[in-house]
């Protein structure tokens, strides 16, 4: 330290204080605005990974079942599918309700409901969900699912090659 006009120098000037400081807050204002950056990126990572396996859980559970069903029905505007855990005894049909996607079971001999109309739930976070027969008896669903408040619309078809029994 030097020595101006006899006086030492024992500390830091108001200005190299100052200087400093605004030095740190900037580094941490830059770490900061990259850390809320990060979580924004993994909110919407997080999202996107719940909207995917949402979205292929949903097209590949019926595909599955609709191409294992050795006979597809369609009666009163639904669409009856062959129960996967007893296919030998019972056929599904799926309706929306109440935010919830429910399967519900019928018996294989005149699609008749199981006790008081039985149902499961198969999914939640559907807004919307139809199954419906296209001109070539394709199976269509459309469906919307919502996730993080945000509202998917979805349509697909699923092609089987079988004849639709219409009852």
């Amino acid at each position: 330290m030097s020595d101006r006009g006899g006086r030492k120098k024992d500390g830091f000037s108001l200005i190299e204080v100052l200087t400093a400081l605004m030095v740190i807050s900037l580094v941490l204002m830059l770490l900061l605005s990259g850390l809320i950056y990060i979580n924004t990126i993994s909110k919407k990572a997080e999202s996107n990974q719940k909207l995917f396996y949402s979205q292929r859980y949903i097209e590949l559970y019926f595909q599955k079942q609709v191409l294992s069903s050795e006979k597809i029905y369609f009666k009163n505007n639904r669409v009856y599918l062959q129960d996967l855990e007893n296919p030998d005894e019972f056929y599904n049909y799926y309706r929306y309700s109440v935010g919830y996607l429910r399967r519900y079971k019928v018996y294989k001999d005149g699609l008749n409901p199981i006790g008081k109309g039985q149902s499961s739930q198969f999914s939640d976070g559907i807004e919307y969900f139809s199954m419906t027969l296209g001109a070539n008896q394709e199976i269509i669903l459309k469906y919307s699912l919502v996730v993080e408040g945000t509202v998917y619309y979805r349509e697909t078809t699923i092609s089987h090659g079988r004849v639709v029994e219409f009852v």
